[in-house]
Protein backbone atom coordinates (compact mmCIF):
# COMPACT_ATOMS: atom_id res chain seq x y z
CA UNK A 1 0.00 0.00 0.00
CA UNK A 2 1.48 3.32 -1.11
CA UNK A 3 1.51 6.58 1.04
CA UNK A 4 -1.46 8.38 0.20
CA UNK A 5 -3.53 5.32 0.27
CA UNK A 6 -2.40 4.45 3.68
CA UNK A 7 -3.27 7.73 4.90
CA UNK A 8 -7.06 7.60 3.73
CA UNK A 9 -7.71 4.14 5.19
CA UNK A 10 -6.03 6.46 8.35
CA UNK A 11 -8.50 9.36 7.76
CA UNK A 12 -11.71 6.63 7.09
CA UNK A 13 -11.05 5.12 10.17
CA UNK A 14 -10.46 8.58 12.38
CA UNK A 15 -13.55 10.25 10.53
CA UNK A 16 -15.89 7.62 9.80
CA UNK A 17 -15.63 9.09 6.15
CA UNK A 18 -13.47 6.61 3.85
CA UNK A 19 -13.48 9.58 0.59
CA UNK A 20 -13.85 13.17 2.91
CA UNK A 21 -14.88 15.45 0.21
CA UNK A 22 -14.50 18.81 0.63
CA UNK A 23 -13.60 22.49 -1.18
CA UNK A 24 -10.26 21.91 0.73
CA UNK A 25 -9.89 18.78 -0.83
CA UNK A 26 -10.78 19.66 -4.79
CA UNK A 27 -8.05 22.62 -4.72
CA UNK A 28 -5.84 20.80 -3.13
CA UNK A 29 -5.52 18.19 -5.32
CA UNK A 30 -5.74 20.36 -8.49
CA UNK A 31 -2.42 22.63 -6.91
CA UNK A 32 -1.13 19.15 -6.32
CA UNK A 33 -1.70 17.80 -10.12
CA UNK A 34 0.00 20.88 -11.26
CA UNK A 35 2.99 20.47 -9.18
CA UNK A 36 2.90 16.59 -10.56
CA UNK A 37 2.37 16.78 -14.02
CA UNK A 38 2.80 20.90 -15.22
CA UNK A 39 4.70 21.32 -18.13
CA UNK A 40 6.54 24.78 -17.24
CA UNK A 41 8.90 25.40 -14.06
CA UNK A 42 7.20 28.37 -13.22
CA UNK A 43 3.64 26.88 -13.33
CA UNK A 44 4.61 24.04 -10.74
CA UNK A 45 5.95 26.71 -8.66
CA UNK A 46 3.14 28.73 -8.01
CA UNK A 47 1.68 26.08 -7.37
CA UNK A 48 3.50 24.94 -4.50
CA UNK A 49 3.30 28.76 -3.12
CA UNK A 50 -0.29 28.76 -3.00
CA UNK A 51 -0.34 25.50 -1.44
CA UNK A 52 1.77 26.99 0.91
CA UNK A 53 -0.76 29.37 1.76
CA UNK A 54 -3.61 26.57 2.00
CA UNK A 55 -1.35 24.41 4.48
CA UNK A 56 -0.82 26.44 7.55
CA UNK A 57 -4.57 28.17 7.68
CA UNK A 58 -6.69 25.33 8.19
CA UNK A 59 -7.30 21.87 9.37
CA UNK A 60 -8.69 20.81 6.59
CA UNK A 61 -6.02 22.07 4.41
CA UNK A 62 -3.70 19.78 6.20
CA UNK A 63 -5.99 16.38 6.84
CA UNK A 64 -6.29 17.03 2.88
CA UNK A 65 -2.48 17.47 2.14
CA UNK A 66 -1.80 14.77 4.14
CA UNK A 67 -3.90 12.53 2.06
CA UNK A 68 -2.30 12.98 -1.36
CA UNK A 69 0.46 16.12 -0.95
CA UNK A 70 3.62 13.60 0.37
CA UNK A 71 4.10 11.66 -2.74
CA UNK A 72 3.84 14.42 -4.63
CA UNK A 73 6.35 16.74 -2.43
CA UNK A 74 8.83 14.06 -2.26
CA UNK A 75 9.13 13.30 -5.79
CA UNK A 76 9.77 17.13 -5.76
CA UNK A 77 12.68 16.95 -3.63
CA UNK A 78 13.90 13.50 -5.17
CA UNK A 79 13.84 14.93 -8.84
CA UNK A 80 13.86 18.88 -8.92
CA UNK A 81 17.38 19.15 -6.08
CA UNK A 82 18.60 22.04 -9.06
CA UNK A 83 15.27 23.98 -8.38
CA UNK A 84 15.99 25.75 -5.15
CA UNK A 85 12.99 27.86 -5.21
CA UNK A 86 10.99 24.70 -5.72
CA UNK A 87 12.69 22.67 -3.03
CA UNK A 88 12.26 25.30 -0.51
CA UNK A 89 8.77 25.84 -1.58
CA UNK A 90 8.17 21.93 -0.83
CA UNK A 91 10.00 21.65 2.79
CA UNK A 92 8.19 24.89 3.90
CA UNK A 93 4.68 23.06 2.88
CA UNK A 94 6.46 19.69 4.42
CA UNK A 95 6.69 22.16 7.79
CA UNK A 96 3.59 23.85 7.71
CA UNK A 97 2.39 20.08 7.24
CA UNK A 98 3.71 18.77 10.22
CA UNK A 99 2.96 21.60 12.51
CA UNK A 100 -0.59 21.92 14.13
CA UNK A 101 -2.60 24.57 14.04
CA UNK A 102 -2.91 26.49 17.54
CA UNK A 103 -5.32 29.51 16.45
CA UNK A 104 -7.84 27.55 14.75
CA UNK A 105 -10.61 26.47 17.57
CA UNK A 106 -11.53 23.34 17.38
CA UNK A 107 -13.46 20.24 19.63
CA UNK A 108 -10.54 19.29 22.54
CA UNK A 109 -10.86 15.59 21.38
CA UNK A 110 -10.65 16.45 17.56
CA UNK A 111 -7.69 14.57 16.38
CA UNK A 112 -4.88 17.13 14.82
CA UNK A 113 -4.26 16.21 11.04
CA UNK A 114 -0.64 17.66 11.83
CA UNK A 115 0.10 14.80 14.38
CA UNK A 116 -1.29 12.53 11.87
CA UNK A 117 0.69 13.57 8.94
CA UNK A 118 3.53 13.45 11.27
CA UNK A 119 2.69 9.58 12.43
CA UNK A 120 2.54 8.85 8.71
CA UNK A 121 5.69 10.31 7.09
CA UNK A 122 8.07 9.29 10.10
CA UNK A 123 6.64 5.71 8.93
CA UNK A 124 8.66 6.30 5.25
CA UNK A 125 12.36 5.29 5.66
CA UNK A 126 13.59 6.44 2.58
CA UNK A 127 11.66 9.35 3.37
CA UNK A 128 14.42 10.21 6.21
CA UNK A 129 16.51 9.01 4.11
CA UNK A 130 16.05 11.69 1.46
CA UNK A 131 15.46 14.62 3.89
CA UNK A 132 19.21 13.64 5.68
CA UNK A 133 20.66 14.24 1.98
CA UNK A 134 19.30 17.76 2.22
CA UNK A 135 21.46 18.32 4.65
CA UNK A 136 24.71 18.47 2.50
CA UNK A 137 22.62 21.16 0.38
CA UNK A 138 24.29 24.78 0.04
CA UNK A 139 21.03 26.71 0.45
CA UNK A 140 20.47 27.89 4.11
CA UNK A 141 16.39 27.41 3.59
CA UNK A 142 16.90 23.89 2.23
CA UNK A 143 19.09 23.21 5.66
CA UNK A 144 17.02 24.95 7.99
CA UNK A 145 13.48 23.73 6.75
CA UNK A 146 15.18 20.48 6.80
CA UNK A 147 16.23 20.53 10.06
CA UNK A 148 12.62 21.85 11.23
CA UNK A 149 11.06 18.69 9.77
CA UNK A 150 13.40 16.35 11.58
CA UNK A 151 12.66 17.82 15.18
CA UNK A 152 8.96 17.68 14.27
CA UNK A 153 9.20 13.92 13.03
CA UNK A 154 11.27 13.31 16.43
CA UNK A 155 9.17 15.33 18.70
CA UNK A 156 6.25 13.63 18.09
CA UNK A 157 7.37 10.05 16.77
CA UNK A 158 11.25 10.29 18.36
CA UNK A 159 11.67 5.80 18.36
CA UNK A 160 10.63 5.58 14.89
CA UNK A 161 13.37 8.15 14.03
CA UNK A 162 15.51 7.16 15.80
CA UNK A 163 15.69 3.49 14.49
CA UNK A 164 15.34 5.06 11.13
CA UNK A 165 18.50 7.71 11.24
CA UNK A 166 20.57 4.51 12.73
CA UNK A 167 19.43 2.89 9.93
CA UNK A 168 21.14 5.24 6.82
CA UNK A 169 24.41 5.66 6.38
CA UNK A 170 26.08 8.35 7.55
CA UNK A 171 22.89 9.95 9.06
CA UNK A 172 24.13 10.70 12.32
CA UNK A 173 26.98 12.50 10.76
CA UNK A 174 25.36 14.61 8.32
CA UNK A 175 23.16 15.71 11.98
CA UNK A 176 26.31 16.81 13.80
CA UNK A 177 27.84 18.31 10.78
CA UNK A 178 25.22 20.84 11.47
CA UNK A 179 26.48 22.29 15.38
CA UNK A 180 29.40 23.42 13.16
CA UNK A 181 26.95 25.58 10.33
CA UNK A 182 25.45 28.94 10.64
CA UNK A 183 24.34 29.85 14.16
CA UNK A 184 20.56 29.53 13.60
CA UNK A 185 21.18 25.65 11.19
CA UNK A 186 23.06 25.31 14.80
CA UNK A 187 20.57 26.17 17.20
CA UNK A 188 17.62 24.12 15.33
CA UNK A 189 20.63 21.00 15.29
CA UNK A 190 20.70 21.68 18.91
CA UNK A 191 17.22 20.95 19.61
CA UNK A 192 17.25 18.19 17.02
CA UNK A 193 19.93 16.34 18.47
CA UNK A 194 18.95 16.72 22.24
CA UNK A 195 16.03 14.99 20.93
CA UNK A 196 17.65 12.30 19.31
CA UNK A 197 19.61 11.12 22.05
CA UNK A 198 17.06 10.66 24.73
CA UNK A 199 16.90 7.55 26.25
CA UNK A 200 18.80 6.14 23.10
CA UNK A 201 22.31 4.53 24.34
CA UNK A 202 23.46 3.44 21.29
CA UNK A 203 22.77 6.84 19.19
CA UNK A 204 24.69 8.81 22.34
CA UNK A 205 27.89 6.50 21.90
CA UNK A 206 27.57 6.94 18.12
CA UNK A 207 26.94 10.96 18.52
CA UNK A 208 30.03 11.29 21.00
CA UNK A 209 32.06 9.04 18.74
CA UNK A 210 31.22 12.01 16.02
CA UNK A 211 32.77 14.50 18.39
CA UNK A 212 30.05 15.90 20.42
CA UNK A 213 32.00 16.38 23.43
CA UNK A 214 34.57 18.83 21.41
CA UNK A 215 31.68 20.76 19.57
CA UNK A 216 29.07 21.02 22.68
CA UNK A 217 31.76 22.61 24.69
CA UNK A 218 33.59 24.46 21.72
CA UNK A 219 29.46 25.90 21.43
CA UNK A 220 29.27 27.15 25.63
CA UNK A 221 32.54 28.95 25.18
CA UNK A 222 31.13 30.93 22.29
CA UNK A 223 28.09 31.59 24.08
CA UNK A 224 29.89 32.96 27.56
CA UNK A 225 29.58 29.69 29.34
CA UNK A 226 28.38 30.97 32.73
CA UNK A 227 27.06 34.06 30.90
CA UNK A 228 25.61 32.53 28.26
CA UNK A 229 21.97 32.21 27.82
CA UNK A 230 19.21 29.79 26.00
CA UNK A 231 21.68 27.93 23.54
CA UNK A 232 24.35 27.24 26.77
CA UNK A 233 21.18 25.49 28.41
CA UNK A 234 20.96 23.48 25.75
CA UNK A 235 23.79 22.36 25.23
CA UNK A 236 23.79 21.64 28.79
CA UNK A 237 20.66 19.38 28.19
CA UNK A 238 22.43 17.73 25.26
CA UNK A 239 25.37 16.69 27.18
CA UNK A 240 23.08 15.54 30.12
CA UNK A 241 21.43 13.34 27.61
CA UNK A 242 24.68 11.93 26.74
CA UNK A 243 26.07 10.82 29.79
CA UNK A 244 23.38 10.49 31.99
CA UNK A 245 23.15 6.48 32.88
CA UNK A 246 25.93 6.19 29.79
CA UNK A 247 29.21 4.28 31.76
CA UNK A 248 31.22 4.28 28.41
CA UNK A 249 30.71 8.13 27.55
CA UNK A 250 31.20 9.26 31.09
CA UNK A 251 34.69 7.43 30.95
CA UNK A 252 35.13 8.66 27.69
CA UNK A 253 34.81 12.29 28.74
CA UNK A 254 37.11 11.72 31.77
CA UNK A 255 39.61 10.41 29.87
CA UNK A 256 39.56 12.56 26.93
CA UNK A 257 38.52 16.00 28.08
CA UNK A 258 38.53 15.44 31.66
CA UNK A 259 36.25 17.66 33.65
CA UNK A 260 37.76 21.11 33.66
CA UNK A 261 35.70 22.17 30.60
CA UNK A 262 32.38 21.46 32.84
CA UNK A 263 33.65 22.70 35.52
CA UNK A 264 34.71 26.03 33.97
CA UNK A 265 30.84 26.60 32.65
CA UNK A 266 30.19 26.59 37.25
CA UNK A 267 32.57 29.38 37.43
CA UNK A 268 30.89 32.78 38.08
CA UNK A 269 32.25 36.12 37.31
CA UNK A 270 32.15 38.85 40.16
CA UNK A 271 30.85 39.59 43.47
CA UNK A 272 27.63 40.41 42.90
CA UNK A 273 26.72 37.69 40.17
CA UNK A 274 23.07 37.92 38.96
CA UNK A 275 21.26 34.90 39.61
CA UNK A 276 18.22 34.60 36.71
CA UNK A 277 16.12 31.57 36.84
CA UNK A 278 17.68 30.09 34.07
CA UNK A 279 21.26 30.37 35.34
Amino acid sequence: MDLASRYKGVVGFVFGNENPDSSEDSYVERLLDRISNGVLAEDRRIAIAELQSIVPESRAGQLAFGAMGFPVLMGVLKEERDDVEMVRGALETLVSALTPIDHVKGPTNEVQPALMNTDLLSRESESISLLLSLLSEEDFYVRYYTLQILTALLTNSPNRLQEAILSIPRGITRLMDMLMDREVIRNEALLLLTYLTREAEEIQKIVVFEGAFEKIFSIMEEEGGSEGGVVVQDCLELLNNLLRSNASNQVLLRETMGFDPLISILKLRGSSYSFTQQK
